[in-house]
C-alpha cells in the first residue's frame, strides 16, 4: 500500500473519530448529524486502508449476492405450482369430499377425512383454488379459513346465486 493511501485512510478515520466525539460532546448542539458524518468518514478510511485485495473480495461478494437474488420472474415461477409434492388425484378426492360436505371445507377437514398431512391438504386445496373450483373464504365467528366450492353449494348457501 502506498504511503499516500495510508495517510488518507488514517486521516479519514481520525476525522470520523473527531466527528463522533463532537456528536457525543454536550458542548456542541449537533448530535445525529455528527454521528452520521463520523460513520461515513470512518467507513471511508477503513475502505481506503482495506487495500485492493479486500475491496476486490467485497466486490465479488456483492456481485454473487446480486446474481443469486431472486428476480420477480423466479418468485412468480415458485408460486405457480405446489411446493409440497402431492398425490395427483388429491384435488379430485377433495372435490368428492366437497360434494359430500355440501360445498364447504376447511384444511383440517380435508386432512382428517382424506388422511393426508396438513401441508398436502393445503396444497391440494390451493390447486382447486388455482383451477377455479374453490373460493377462499373466512368464517369470522368461528375464526376459520374455509373454502367454498360453488358448484356444490346449495342455493341458500351460495352468495353468487342471487
Amino acid at each position: 500500500m502506498k504511503r499516500s493511501q495510508k495517510i488518507i485512510g488514517y486521516g479519514l478515520i481520525a476525522l470520523g473519530g473527531a466527528s463522533i466525539f463532537i456528536g457525543s460532546s454536550p458542548i456542541f448542539p449537533i448530535f445525529i448529524e455528527a454521528f452520521v458524518i463520523g460513520g461515513v468518514f470512518f467507513a471511508a478510511g477503513a475502505w481506503v486502508l482495506a487495500g485492493p485485495e479486500l475491496r476486490a473480495s467485497f466486490r465479488r461478494l456483492m456481485q454473487t449476492r446480486r446474481e443469486n437474488r431472486p428476480s420477480p420472474r423466479r418468485l412468480a415461477s415458485r408460486g405457480s405450482g405446489p411446493a409440497v409434492p402431492i398425490d395427483p388425484l388429491l384435488p379430485v378426492r377433495i372435490l368428492k369430499l366437497a360434494k359430500e360436505r355440501a360445498g364447504t371445507l376447511t384444511v383440517a377437514e380435508v386432512a382428517m377425512d382424506l388422511n393426508v398431512p396438513l401441508d398436502q391438504a393445503q396444497a391440494g386445496i390451493d390447486q382447486c383454488v388455482n383451477a377455479g373450483n374453490a373460493v377462499p373464504d373466512y368464517d369470522i365467528p368461528r375464526g376459520l379459513a374455509l373454502y367454498r366450492f360453488p358448484e356444490f353449494l346449495t342455493t341458500d348457501q351460495n352468495p353468487l346465486s342471487n
